[in-house]
């Protein structure tokens, strides 16, 4: 396993630990429900704490959890802390008779639904390794009946990473899997055209590459640690297309909801009147989710997610509910206070949503609005709503850019300059750099860690090298982390705080996807090598390309022309500059530089006619992209 960067960590600072004893006083740390219902139906701990790959990295690991057990150190909002603590609690747990869930083996859970010949099972986990293991976990503790289908709630791959190893359980291997509409789209094209970038910046949300521990990651709010792990896929062989909709599966009666273009494009929610019980996927959560992701990804839509929650509880509040099941957390049990959690949840999301746009609409710019809004205490207190994975002040900026954009209709914000060109004027205009890191050492002093760090970053931006810069930059991320009460907030300061004091980690391992791309439609694939194409380096060429794939006959002429790639479905060009007939495998592989066109010709696995050299031109202008970018230094 690569070894997580050594963080040099500081103590909490005199300001810090005022601020963080100060939660103490806002919240009620003696309501202790949620442990409670965190611990129930408790059937036993899980057997695979470590887990490792085929090559023998370890991809899961919550052993290193252990320091939980204590109370909140110094250097960690309590808030957060509580949330870890009970996001560690981890293993098989019966629901109610009938259905039963595994936490703590992935950074989802997973749900099992006995019927009447086999198991259900709803959600594949991230991985083939946490999904084989969360398997065997269930079975040593009830019946070994075979699994009978599959449900994947939604389109983001902690929910079907696993999945392959979930068939394997199968006797039929054509057993239903079953999906919201359009979930296929989504899950494959999900993070193709950003995933690069996406995947860096994730780094930061999730903590990555620092350890876990008291002045490190503690949490990632949603989950209690970061995995990795094989990722696979597998073709649905149902797709729920009504809005509400009622299927037998395996002799239990479920009734679908779609909901969406709420948290994932592709999600939805059910109903099982046989065990009464109501799962919402991750629409609803323990806490305040994320409109806005702060790794990258599209703004979601903060009213419509509250109008689905709002839609599940006008169709199932007159039926008998014994549990509310959501995949990244605990239940919630009995019908009052499940329908008692999704209002308040919905009202979280609405309250967001409309004080934002109202605010807006007085004048207020994307920042004004969030250091202004303020959830009301019934809401803001309640501990299901507190923002350990979205926050208010991003989730607000979010909602605000949904509508109006990034722009604040200032002029002078209408076109700034860069970050590196900022830092060099304020740098000159605030005196220098030895000027502007006396006066944030005493800022730093007094507490101003927020500024400290903005006002820094033009210095670091500056002069990268400037190491008495980038350690002050570092202590005052630190801080910030130690205070943080979302779980991404702390992990971002953290991470960039890490990365200033012991640079990139070069050598950590990508997220193996290759079970995914398999199955990526030819048409997602060419868009990536559309926005990989060098505009620049491709201004005056002109190539056209005509494609046959060997496996599936299909079709399509490629232009390369005034720096734009466009592609033409079942169509061939009369004058290409060279036919290609080759696979589908290996067409992505000469397009992603795995293959090169000589070695698929050498394997047999590629045909060319026209000009070899015409292709050999418009690979030399697709761009790679690396996956180490320098985020808090230029």
């Amino acid at each position: 396993m690569i070894s997580k960067l050594l963080n040099q960590s500081k103590s909490a600072t005199l300001f810090t630990k005022k601020a963080n004893l100060a939660v103490y006083e806002s919240l009620n740390f003696e309501d202790l429900q949620d442990f409670e219902d965190a611990n129930r139906g408790f059937i036993a701990p899980l057997e695979s704490t470590i887990l490792k790959d085929h090559s023998g990295e370890v991809v899961w690991d919550i052993d290193k959890l252990e320091f939980l057990i204590d109370t909140a150190p110094e250097t960690v909002n309590p808030s957060l802390w509580r949330n870890a603590q009970l996001q560690a609690i981890s293993g098989l747990f019966e629901v109610v008779e009938g259905i039963y869930q595994v936490r703590g083996q992935s950074i989802a859970t997973t749900f099992f639904f006995e019927g009447k010949q086999g198991v259900i099972v709803c959600d594949a986990l991230g991985s083939t390794e946490s999904a084989e293991a969360a398997m065997e976990l269930y079975y040593k503790h009830r019946p070994r009946k075979p699994v009978s289908a599959i449900i994947i709630s939604q389109s983001h791959a902690d929910h079907f990473g696993g999945i392959q190893a979930v068939l394997k359980y199968a006797d039929n291997p054509s057993i239903p899997i079953i999906v919201p509409q359009h979930f296929t789209k989504e899950a494959i094209s999900e993070n193709v055209l950003l995933g690069t970038i996406m995947a860096r910046r994730a780094e930061y949300q999730f903590g990555k590459n620092i350890p876990d521990g008291r002045e490190g990651s503690v949490s990632i709010g949603i989950g209690n640690t970061m995995s990795s792990g094989t990722t696979s896929f597998a073709l649905p062989t149902i797709e729920i297309e009504n809005e509400i909709q009622t299927m037998d599966i395996d002799g239990i009666t479920f009734q679908f909801l779609l909901t969406p273009n709420t948290e994932a494009p592709a999600e939805m929610h059910f109903y099982i009147r046989d065990y009464k019980a109501l799962f919402v996927s991750e629409n609803a959560n323990q806490l305040m989710h994320q409109i806005y992701s702060v790794r990258g990804a599209k703004t979601r839509d903060a009213l419509h997610w509250a109008n689905s929650l709002d839609k599940t509880i006008d169709l199932f509040e007159h039926e008998e509910i014994d549990a509310l099941l959501m995949i990244h957390a605990w239940p919630v049990w009995g019908k009052d206070r499940a329908l008692g959690h999704l209002k308040l949840q919905r009202d979280l999301y609405k309250y967001m949503h409309d004080q934002t746009v109202r605010l807006a609409n007085h004048g207020f710019t994307m920042e004004e609005i969030a250091e202004t809004i303020k959830l009301p205490k019934s809401l803001e207190t309640y501990w299901g709503n507190r923002g350990y994975y979205g926050t208010l002040k991003h989730n607000s900026k979010g909602i605000y850019n949904f509508y109006l954009g990034y722009y604040s209709a200032h002029p002078s914000d209408l076109d700034p300059l860069p970050q590196v060109e900022t830092g060099l004027k304020y740098v000159e205009y605030m005196g220098g750099a030895d000027t502007i890191l006396e006066k944030a050492k005493a800022d730093f002093e007094n507490g101003e860690y927020r500024w400290v760090a903005q006002v820094l970053k033009n210095v670091v931006m500056a002069d990268p090298e400037n190491m008495e810069a980038k350690n002050l930059l570092a202590d005052a991320y630190e801080q910030l982390g130690y205070q943080a009460e979302s779980a991404n907030w702390r992990n971002i300061y953290l991470v960039g705080a890490s990365e200033l004091r012991n640079g990139l980690n070069q050598d950590n391992t990508p997220l193996d996807v290759s079970g995914i791309i398999h199955f990526m439609p030819v048409e997602e694939f060419l868009k990536l090598i559309a926005i990989k194409l060098n505009g620049p380096k491709a201004d005056g060429r002109k190539i056209t390309l005509n494609v046959t794939l060997s496996d599936s006959d299909q079709k399509y002429a490629i232009y390369l022309e005034n720096s734009v790639l466009i592609y033409k479905v079942g169509k061939v060009d009369a004058n290409p500059d060279v036919n290609l007939t080759l696979d589908q495998l290996t067409l992505y592989g000469i397009g992603l530089g795995l293959l090169s066109p000589d070695q698929a010709v050498a394997a047999g696995k590629l045909m060319i006619s026209g000009e070899q050299t015409k292709l050999d031109e418009f690979l030399s202008l697709l761009d790679d992209f690396d996956r180490c970018q320098n985020i808090v230094t230029p």
